[in-house]
């Protein structure tokens, strides 16, 4: 009997990209917390070549018009926690913890129907790539136990 590839590899890197993107996001959010929201939205669009009146642009800027140093603390705070939540998955996931399977599946399929939802309300395909990954992920892990014994 032949073994199968494994894609916990691949399933390790996400984990890693989702932390360093989120330990990224909790970094800005933090540098920026006395900065005006909106000058950096217009400074960023410019910078990334993104047009001032594309609907991106204007759905996120109607986000940050309520976005106090309180809220941007609370969000960097919030981005380092899930940035320490992906890391610990990746790291337990590429030891093969048996824990890391569990914690993983459960930690990843909790937000399956949060997704969903996001989805159905206004779908989009990078939404709907998000939550295919993780239906993957979780279904994967499900799965192939063998390979965390």
């Amino acid at each position: 009997m032949t073994a199968r590839p494994s894609l916990l590899p691949a399933i390790v890197a996400l984990k890693a990209i989702e932390a360093a993107l989120l330990v990224g996001l909790g970094t800005t959010l933090f540098l920026t917390r006395y900065a005006d929201p909106a000058e950096l939205l217009v400074r960023l669009a410019l910078a990334v070549h993104l047009p001032l009146t594309s609907r991106l642009f204007n759905e996120t800027l109607a986000l940050t018009t309520d976005l106090t140093v309180r809220r941007h603390i609370a969000l960097a705070i919030t981005a380092y926690g899930y940035a320490a939540l992906m890391a610990t998955e990746g790291v337990g996931l590429y030891l093969r913890k048996p824990w890391a399977r569990w914690f993983t599946i459960i930690a990843t399929g909790y937000l399956i129907p949060v997704e969903i939802y996001e989805v159905v309300r206004i779908p989009r395909p990078l939404r709907v790539l998000v939550l295919l990954l993780n239906i993957a992920v979780v279904v994967y892990l499900a799965r192939r136990k063998e390979i965390f014994d």
